[in-house]
């Protein structure tokens, strides 16, 4: 049993710390998309950023910690880069991009997001789309 256990271990780690395909992703938001199990991440000149994950299905907590603790939260640390950025939309699409979320990230609501006694979640939900078929 104990090496069954390590060898779950071993291949989980391994997915966690595979690097994803990244496609004119800037370097202000590279670090943070590391180790939450992307497949692929590409920014267009619209500044959409469109990530796919490894999972099958990607659930509305996933989508909203991911948005939070990985987009939102690099925008308190590192301002001026993340707006320099020019991020104006979050695509998080499932294994086949048939699922997923959409998150305007336009104006001030990340900065939002990070004051004290904010509700992270009513702050994404309502400007979160959902996505099918490819499509957001």
């Amino acid at each position: 049993m104990k090496p069954l256990l390590a060898l779950l271990l071993a291949a989980a780690s391994t997915l966690a710390l595979a690097e994803p395909n990244m496609d004119q992703v800037p370097n202000v938001l590279r670090k943070p998309l590391l180790g939450n199990g992307l497949q692929t991440a590409q920014m267009n000149d619209k500044g959409v950023l469109r990530l796919q994950m490894n999972k099958p299905q990607v659930s509305e907590l996933t989508y909203s910690s991911f948005v939070f603790h990985s987009i939102c939260a690099e925008q308190w640390r590192h301002p001026q880069e993340f707006a320099q950025a020019g991020l104006t939309r979050v695509e998080l699409l499932n294994a086949d991009a048939s699922q997923g979320f959409a998150f305007d990230a336009s104006g001030d609501v990340c900065e939002r997001m990070g004051k004290m006694g904010q509700k992270y979640r009513e702050l994404i939900g309502p400007r979160t789309s959902a996505c099918s078929a490819k499509s957001c």
